[in-house]
């Protein structure tokens, strides 16, 4: 072999352990990365799991904002309500009073056909 031909292998091997290298480096930064937003955003996914519990209830489809809000403390209406439409809720209100009402929008089939037997 010529001297050009072991200069190409050296710098096809020497690119490829570079390029293993910054892409096992990349990858170690984005798991460390995640981990460090997961760990900022744990008291927000909380609260998600907390109001997804709530309107998951067998017995309530609908719940109405106030019980919502006095179950999750430490965050304002518009976070609670960014909150709930993150989870998949959407906002209704009922004819006898202007409360705002949440429900999941995977049992909107259930809550039509409560309202129904109603």
């Amino acid at each position: 072999m010529t001297e050009a031909m072991w200069a190409l292998i050296g710098v096809v091997v020497g690119a490829v352990a570079t390029g293993f290298f910054n892409w096992l480096l990349q990858s170690k930064q984005f798991d460390h990365d995640k981990e460090m937003f997961l760990l900022q955003n744990k008291s927000a996914e909380m609260v998600k799991v907390n109001l997804t519990e709530m309107l998951n209830h067998r017995s309530y489809t609908d719940r109405s904002f106030t019980a919502l809000k006095n179950a999750v403390g430490g965050y304002s209406e518009d976070q609670i309500r960014q909150f709930l439409h993150e989870i998949g809720a959407k906002k209704t209100s009922r004819d006898n009073d202007n409360e705002e009402w949440w429900y999941l929008a995977s049992r909107q089939e259930e809550r039509i056909a409560k309202k129904a037997g109603n």
